[in-house]
């Protein structure tokens, strides 16, 4: 996320930078970044999301929710097999990122290095690539 914008106190866009260094607006109604030591739902309890008890029931191919566009990640989901260990939600992290970014950038072909052996991509390593 490069930048949040709105009026009023009301979220209207986010601003994502891509690689290539240029920033885009996202129409957004909310953004719920959360710094996880409770899993207590509160209000997102009530967006109908699947559940299983007190955890949101995602796909774990995605970490999509019930609802489309909607993802989580972290102790506070559920899916078959999952672990509750820190390594789980950044694996999460990366896999929800990847599902994403088809959201985000539609018919986009998602660029994918290993960074422990290439680096970052600058913007010409993407250009040559495309």
């Amino acid at each position: 996320m490069h930048a949040l914008h709105g009026a009023g106190g009301t979220l209207a866009e986010v601003e994502v930078a891509t690689l290539q260094g240029e920033t885009r607006r996202l129409p957004a109604d909310v953004l719920l970044p959360f710094f996880g030591l409770s899993m207590d739902l509160g209000p997102i309890a009530a967006w109908g999301l699947d559940r299983d008890l007190h955890h949101v029931k995602i796909d774990p191919a995605t970490c999509q929710t019930s609802t489309p566009g909607v993802f989580a990640i972290g102790d506070v989901v559920t899916y078959p097999g999952k672990l509750k260990l820190i390594l789980q939600g950044f694996s999460e992290a990366a896999i929800a990122a990847h599902a994403i970014f088809g959201v985000v950038h539609p018919g986009e072909a998602l660029h994918f290095e290993y960074s422990t052996t290439k680096g970052v991509p600058d913007a010409a390593a993407i250009q040559r690539a495309r």
